[in-house]
């Protein structure tokens, strides 16, 4: 048995399968034609050998590590310009892997754990990108001037130990940077640890004492997601769970998550107890508990204790002084602290009475704290929820204060990533799109593990943008719908998707995408109208008429007005396709 050691690229067309059922002829035919023109003199320039061709993808040696990486970049870099003018359902995209291992030779074929695992990396890498085995790294890091990222130990499918492997790709000057060159979201597997903080059980006889016990799980949420290596579950991920017991322990399970945070809270007169516990949630051994007695305005002091607890445990004193350097005291005033909490939870049905019940208390916090950045974000995430959900009698009024209101949050916090989030939702829906993405590129960037964050980002591109802006917006929902499908964001995150295809005219993905998240999410009224749009592009009347009802008995305030103002606002930057859609739901009689 002959054997050497050799520098190995696997490669595969991304969505073969895909391209191959929209046009088998001209997909097999181009893909020829690149390897032909383009692949195949790269390969030789940089003294590779083609040791096998396998329908999408491609299996090289290389007898120097360099050789095989410098071939990488420039194959991705020369694909991504030749394939640029071509339509999405037609260009070629690759993934490219890189081991340097031990190979057995068998007549012009190679095998062996050194082949698997460039096979395995090729499977970890981006669309266009290059993924690479530590030991590609280390030969590679001190000779070419490269971006990269560690993605630390990876386990895959078929090697028995973990892979350790990095991104990498060209290094570009940052004015040359172009949107799709920003970091895509993260892997659940990438974070250096994940937790779940569930809300703390009041045991106090006064109801009013819940907010309180929500508030600190939420601000221990928020503190921890500026951990940039801790995955955090989101709040609604966790809320949701209140008081199902052994349910909870399913929601970790389905969120892929190691540690789980749950606590209580209970006051007598001027007087606090929180006792937190943290469980490791592979086998349920408790890894650290603490009881805190004090006054009850040393609250704040308590979450930071907490959440820094958190923070040594996972990472010890370096991510402590990271933390630190990160952590903010939101406002003095546990008053205004608590009527934001409460606003945040009122604010969660979709209906008028509930907002406007939110309005007041985020009004209240504002007057007693007025430099609580938390307070104006909640105020203007509550007239912007009315505005957008058909509930404002002066929308126009409304928007206009939403705006001033984030913006005055962002003056007093200007790197919260929840301010951020706030800042880009509003900013968007206000038409300033450019200003909405640079905001929520800063909340991912500040809290790379907030997916909440991502599903705007990816909305905002692909609701307002073009061209490259266009492809990242929906390159950036399939990631995290893949990235976390038992996330409870995913019924939204599909109605974006549906949105998104709908201002492109493909129609039938819209619907598809639409009925998934009206499936999940019943009651949601935005959904429901999204379907009815890319039914009606479709001329499928009966059907959007269906939806159309669905839309309103999810949401009697809404009007035929308002119904169509929605739809003209889905097209975005296409008019035509509202015209489209309106004409033929108007021509259906379901817009009197």
């Amino acid at each position: 048995m002959q054997r050497r050691l050799a520098a190995i690229l696997a490669a595969d067309v991304v969505g073969y399968s895909r391209l191959m059922g929209a046009d088998e002829v001209g997909t097999h035919a181009h893909l020829k034609d690149l390897r032909h023109d383009f692949l195949e003199p790269v390969i030789a320039k940089h003294k590779g050998r083609i040791v096998k061709l396998m329908g999408d993808g491609l299996l090289l040696e290389f007898q120097s590590v360099v050789e095989a990486v410098e071939c990488a970049v420039a194959w991705q870099k020369g694909v991504s310009e030749r394939e640029r003018d071509k339509e999405r359902d037609q260009s070629l995209q690759f993934r490219i892997g890189i081991n340097l291992g031990d190979v057995i030779i068998e007549d012009e074929d190679i095998h062996g754990d050194g082949v698997n695992v460039a096979s395995r990396l090729e499977g970890l890498a981006e669309p266009g990108g290059i993924c690479a085995s530590r030991a590609v790294f280390e030969q590679i890091k001190n000779r070419l001037d490269l971006d990269h990222v560690d993605l630390g130990e990876q386990t895959v499918k078929n090697i028995a130990e973990p892979i350790h492997a990095y991104r990498i790709s060209s290094k570009a000057a940052p004015a040359d940077r172009k949107p799709s060159d920003q970091p895509a979201p993260p892997r659940p597997e990438e974070a250096r640890g994940s937790i779940a903080v569930f809300p703390f059980e009041s045991l106090s006889p006064d109801s009013e004492d819940a907010y309180l016990a929500d508030g600190i799980a939420m601000e221990i949420i928020t503190m921890l997601s500026k951990i940039p290596d801790l995955r955090v579950a989101s709040r609604p991920a966790t809320f949701a769970h209140r008081g199902r017991g052994d349910d909870m322990w399913q929601v970790v399970r389905d969120l892929q998550l190691r540690y789980v945070l749950t606590g209580s809270i209970r006051r007598a007169g001027d007087r606090i107890r929180v006792t937190a516990e943290l469980t490791d949630a592979a086998d349920r051994t408790q890894l650290w508990s603490e009881t805190y007695q004090r006054q009850i305005d040393d609250l704040f002091a308590v979450q930071e204790e907490i959440a820094e607890s958190i923070v040594i445990a996972f990472g010890g004193e370096f991510l402590r002084a990271e933390w630190h350097r990160a952590r903010r005291r939101p406002t003095e005033s546990l008053d205004a602290w608590g009527l934001v909490q409460k606003a945040r939870a009122q604010n969660l049905p979709i209906n008028r009475d509930a907002g406007d019940d939110a309005l007041a208390l985020a009004r209240e916090a504002i007057a007693i704290d007025p430099n609580y950045a938390g307070a104006h974000a909640s105020l203007a995430s509550v007239l912007m929820q009315r505005v957008m959900n058909g509930l404002s009698d002066q929308p126009d009024k409304d928007r206009a204060e939403a705006l001033a209101a984030v913006e005055r949050a962002s003056e007093l916090s200007a790197d919260d990533p929840v301010v951020l989030r706030a800042l880009g939702n509003v900013l968007s829906n206000c038409g300033e799109h450019d200003k909405a993405v640079r905001a929520l590129r800063r909340a991912v960037e500040i809290a790379p593990f907030d997916f909440h964050s991502w599903g705007r980002l990816g909305r905002t591109l692909a609701y307002g943008g073009t061209g490259d802006e266009l492809q990242e917006g929906h390159a950036v929902l399939d990631r995290i719908l893949a990235a976390a499908p038992n996330h409870p964001m995913v019924p939204y995150w599909q109605y974006f998707k549906a949105n998104a295809c709908a201002r492109e005219n493909r129609s039938e993905e819209a619907v598809a995408f639409a009925r998934k998240s009206v499936e999940a999410q019943p009651g949601y009224a935005g959904a429901w109208v999204t379907l009815a749009n890319a039914l009606g592009q479709l001329g499928r009347y009966d059907e959007a008429r269906e939806a159309m009802d669905r839309a309103l008995r999810a949401n009697p305030a809404m009007t035929p007005q308002h119904l169509a103002a929605q739809i003209e606002n889905l097209a975005g930057n296409r008019p035509e396709l509202a015209e489209q859609s309106l004409s033929g739901l108007k021509a259906a009689g379901l817009l009197d």
